[in-house]
């Protein structure tokens, strides 16, 4: 049996698929935009750009024409390819992991969120990528379920832990979330790694299963979440927990046991916490961009945290998350955290509705069980808020939704 190297779609596209398809590509272009991001196209133009060194900027396959303009791009400049020069033919896959070795100088630049501005664009090398994938012929067996946007730091993380070592990746990231059981249970899928957001979505419909072949499951891009985790467990009892500190400027950087990273004996002194609990990175550690913000050489992610000890720490929320209320700030992480204890409840989104009063107010969006009432379960939350809760904290609006608004990213949207 060939090696796949994607299913998407019941689509399924081999390494030996994807090696032709390099040799074969004979035109470099400087933008990668994908309409709809198709994972093995965006993956095919990432790869060759690797191979043949040459430097490829990454846009979301979902952008407009509107948001790409506002980018300072030309839209017609993403058509625009050259033919090249140098070509080289592998033979087989271990020649081109053996080109992968020797390249130095390529440079992938991805654009931030910009949910504090206008997103910033960001340059990294192999280096700074894949700084923590880890490849050894220990993981050669391992199938990889693919549930992030493939234009992002985190796709991109969980991209090249697979092909260095020539995985399977299974395409999940849009998909049904009551497909999701069946995908895990036909490709045997050995490691998940999404957001919090993804795994209580796609909860309701893995529960009263037990997938045991799963070794893994990885939390990315939200605060890590131990009511959710204990959940999980039931469901995957082989597999390890873990959680992943990573951003667009600095890629993957601490990892942690449940809710507490791990700051390298290689970075501390290139890792400070504020006096108002800010995260800060040495810019040593970051990709490149003209247009980064620096406080003398250090940059403010934004995230506050606090120390649990001098190598340890734990997130705490966005700094651009808190809520005013009355002149109490409101930290909607912990009243989600709580909330979500509620039984029927299966995922909460708080957000702040100006107030003449209070200046903000706390709005609770919550997805429910189907079979729990509106009005017993709406008492029920507010009863346990005003028991758990100081009294700041307690959302004075509870309102039902079937779904909860998500970024590109797949994080939740507080807007």
């Amino acid at each position: 049996m060939e090696n796949v190297f994607l299913i998407h779609n019941e689509t399924t596209y081999t390494y030996k698929k994807l090696l032709f398809d390099l040799n074969n590509k004979v035109y470099e272009t400087p933008y990668l935009y994908v309409k709809d991001n198709h994972p093995y196209e965006v993956f095919l133009a990432i790869v060759h750009s690797l191979l043949f060194d040459y430097p490829i900027e990454v846009l979301d396959g979902d952008f407009s024409e509107k948001e790409i303009s506002e980018l300072g791009i030309n839209v017609n400049a993403l058509t625009l390819t050259t033919k090249m020069k140098e070509r080289f033919h592998f033979q087989k896959l271990d020649d081109v992991m053996k080109q992968i070795k020797k390249i130095e100088k390529w440079q992938l630049t991805l654009y931030t969120s910009g949910t504090t501005g206008r997103p910033k664009k960001m340059s990294h090398t192999f280096h700074t990528l894949t700084r923590n994938v880890k490849k050894h012929t220990k993981f050669e067996n391992d199938v990889w379920a693919f549930a992030y946007n493939p234009t992002h730091m985190a796709g991109l993380q969980v991209f090249f832990q697979a092909f260095l070592n020539q995985n399977t990746l299974i395409y999940m990231f849009g998909e049904s979330m009551k497909k999701i059981p069946a995908l895990i249970e036909e490709y045997q899928i050995t490691h998940i790694s999404s957001t919090a957001t993804f795994y209580r979505n796609v909860l309701p419909y893995v529960q009263g299963n037990t997938f045991s072949m799963v070794k893994r499951v990885t939390f990315g891009g939200e605060k890590f979440d131990l009511l959710l985790e204990g959940k999980l467990k039931a469901v995957f009892p082989n597999a390890k927990m873990i959680n992943i500190y990573a951003s667009t400027e600095a890629g993957s950087l601490f990892t942690a046991q449940r809710d507490t990273f791990e700051i390298k004996p290689e970075h501390q002194q290139w890792v400070k916490i504020t006096a108002q609990q800010e995260l800060c990175i040495h810019h040593s550690l970051l990709g490149h961009s003209e247009s980064l913000s620096l406080d003398s050489k250090w940059f403010h992610t934004g995230d506050l945290v606090e120390w649990v000890d001098e190598t340890h720490f734990k997130f705490q929320s966005r700094q651009s998350d808190m809520i005013n209320v009355g002149g109490y700030k409101v930290n909607p992480l912990e009243v989600e955290n709580i909330l979500m204890q509620v039984p029927g409840v299966i995922d909460i989104l708080v957000k702040s509705k100006k107030n003449s009063v209070t200046g903000e107010l706390l709005v609770a969006d919550v997805i429910k069980n189907q079979e729990i009432d509106e009005k017993e379960l709406k008492k029920e939350i507010k009863q346990y808020a005003s028991i758990h809760l100081q009294e700041w904290k307690v959302p004075r609006i509870i309102r039902f939704v079937d779904e909860l608004p998500s970024t590109r990213t797949g994080k939740k949207v507080r807007k």
